[in-house]
Parts: C-alpha cells; structure tokens; sequence
C-alpha cells in the first residue's frame, strides 16, 4: 500500500510518519513545500496544479493524509493553502483516474461562536467561524463534501482541535508554540516578559500523539463523506495551560503579562470542546 503525507515536515507531519513508520506493509511518501534536503521529503507546491499533477502520477497513491496546512488568518495564504491545495489533490485523482482514500485535516475553528451551554460540540454542530482560518477550513469542508457526492470520492475528514506535545515544534502562531519562543527568548535575556493575551478562554488540547491514532483510525474504518472530532473531550483553562507549561522550565506567572482586559475579543469564545462519540464508535 501507498501512503502519501503531505506536510511531512510539519510538527503533526513528524509525528504522523513515526506513528505510520512503526507498522509493517505501507510504503510511506513524504512531501512539502520545502523539503530541506530532507532525506525521502519530495519538494511539491501544493498550490499549483500542474506540481500536485506531476506528484500524483508518479506516486498513484492509495492514501493520502493530506495534513498540509495554514493557520496564519491571512485570507490570501490561508484560502490557497488549506483550500486551493485539497482542490488540486481531489482534482488530480479525479484526472488520472485513480482510486485513493483522501483524510483532510479539519479545524475546531470552524464551529467559531459556540455558546457555552452547547458544550460538548457535535460535528453536526452549525459551522460559523469567527477568523479567516476557521472559514478557510470551513470551504475545505465544503469541497469534500462536494467532490464525495459529485464524483463519489472516498474522502474523509479528522476536524482537529488544539493540539500540544513538543511546544518547540509548534508553529509560532499557535499559543503554546508562542509561549515557548518567548519562554526561549526570556532565558537569552532577549525579553523580560511573556505577553499573552486573554487566559481566561477554555479550550480543548489533545496530545498530538494521541490525535495521529485517531487520525489512522478514521483513515482506516470512517465512513466516506463523514466528519469526525478529534480532541480531548474536555477544556482547560489558558491560564492553567500556560502555569504548567512555565512549571516545565522552572519559571511562573510573575514573567506574563496579560496583553488584554477581562472583556474578551468579540471573535473569543469563552469555552470550546468536543463531543468525541462519533470517533469512538469506530
């Protein structure tokens, strides 16, 4: 079996590929933007169609786990990342004709305004982002749904929420990758302060480890065309997240500054997590 992983390089990327490098039987293929003479990463512009074609062709996969992504809320970048990217996969699948099992990275951000009350969330839950990335991510949705009912593609769909582990190897727009770069700027004497912004905000982290297992598990038994949750079940407190994550490097609160009021931004949603029934009926 043929395995393709976009994003490979990624931190979910490297965690995915040794989660997948430790079964017997799949051949595993790796692409991204930039390989960095990586050893087995395969260059690919998955924003141009004519690249992902080419790609295609060569490999004829029989599963892609396509976890390239963007998460900067710059619509341009975002729409050709997460959106154009998936498109020009599924469209190329479709040009060569062959039969591939597609697992797209979805985004609790899509659910965006969630009242309280509604907790925990469905994937049935309205889709109303609130930032471009969640709305990104929400046509990203749409075109799965789309291609699996036009062309009967076999495509499922993993809606991520926050993901921890190694907080070096998350990307710097992430909070806890945000945390750890000023954590390291602070101990170079770059920086006195860690500036946050409100820690008042609940939301659900899953250890990236953990999430890569559901991963397989909706790549291997999800139904076509359906949705599935991936998250802890449950919600911390930003502020309890980041008193442990300053406890690991022997550090406390006495470094933060909280860069926002107790009135939360419009587009905050106090509190956020999944409803992981559907996943764990796989």
């Amino acid at each position: 079996m043929k395995i393709l992983v976009t994003g490979a390089l990624g931190f979910t990327g490297r965690h995915l590929i040794e989660f997948l490098s430790k079964q017997c039987g799949p051949e595993l293929y790796l692409t991204d933007f930039i390989s960095d003479n990586a050893k087995n990463v395969l260059n690919c512009d998955l924003t141009r169609r004519e690249s992902v074609q080419a790609l295609i062709d060569k490999i004829r996969p029989d599963r892609i786990y396509h976890l390239a992504g963007s998460f900067t809320n710059n619509y341009d970048i975002d729409y050709s990342v997460n959106v154009l990217s998936t498109k020009n996969i599924l469209d190329s699948l479709l040009g060569s004709a062959i039969s591939c099992r597609v697992l797209l990275i979805g985004s609790s951000a899509e659910y965006g305004f969630v009242d309280v009350k509604d907790n925990p969330v469905s994937e049935s839950y309205p889709l109303r982002p609130c930032r471009i990335h969640g709305l990104t991510k929400v046509y990203q949705t749409y075109l799965m749904n789309f291609y699996h009912k036009a062309y009967q593609m076999d495509i499922v769909m993993a809606r991520t929420f926050n993901l921890s582990g190694d907080g070096r190897r998350i990307s710097k727009l992430m909070f806890i990758g945000k945390v750890y770069d000023q954590i390291e700027k602070i101990k170079r004497g770059d920086i006195s302060k860690i500036v946050v912004g409100n820690l008042e905000a609940k939301r659900d982290y899953i250890d990236v480890r953990e999430a890569v297992k559901y991963y397989q598990k909706i790549m291997e038994r999800g139904k076509s065309g359906e949705v599935y949750n991936v998250g802890s079940g449950g919600s911390i407190r930003m502020k309890d997240l980041l008193v442990s994550l300053l406890k690991e490097e022997d550090l406390d609160m006495r470094v933060v500054e909280e860069a926002v009021s107790f009135v939360p931004d419009k587009t905050d949603v106090p509190e956020i997590f999944a409803d992981l029934k559907k996943v764990r009926e796989l």
